[in-house]
């Protein structure tokens, strides 16, 4: 993630699919992108590059959740008080999804869904 990154704007972008080595023949065919596997504690986590730039993260989905959760892309939104955002969208008629986590040293994120049914990711760099 760019560290010259806004309140506001969209921040990262994370794949959650059925098959890593696919998405990753594909995704590296179709953009150029690199990728860079890390081990953070249990599983796999993946990083999209293009150029220096790390653009986006994959993960595997768990089997027990396969079942219940489509291969699908996640969009990031920065914010500068996620405790703050999550209780204002709330407000608004949202649904927490997952509540506010810690992603190791990163910093932490929460999701929600907006009251049309549409997901989205906060994050809020440590």
């Amino acid at each position: 993630m760019a560290d010259n990154v806004i309140k506001g704007n969209f921040c990262w972008n994370e794949l959650a699919t059925s098959d890593v080595n696919q998405a990753k023949e594909f995704y590296t065919k179709l953009f150029g992108w690199q990728t860079d596997d890390h081990d953070v504690g249990g599983f796999t986590y993946t990083m999209f590059k293009n150029g220096n730039e790390e653009i986006g993260g994959m993960y595997q989905i768990p089997s027990e959740q396969a079942q219940n959760m489509p291969p699908n892309w996640m969009s990031y939104v920065f914010v500068d008080d996620l405790s703050a955002t999550v209780e204002k969208a709330k407000s608004l008629n949202a649904k927490v999804l997952k509540d506010i986590t810690q992603v190791g040293d990163f910093g932490s994120m929460a999701v929600i869904q907006d009251p049309t049914g549409a997901v989205i990711a906060l994050w809020h760099k440590s």
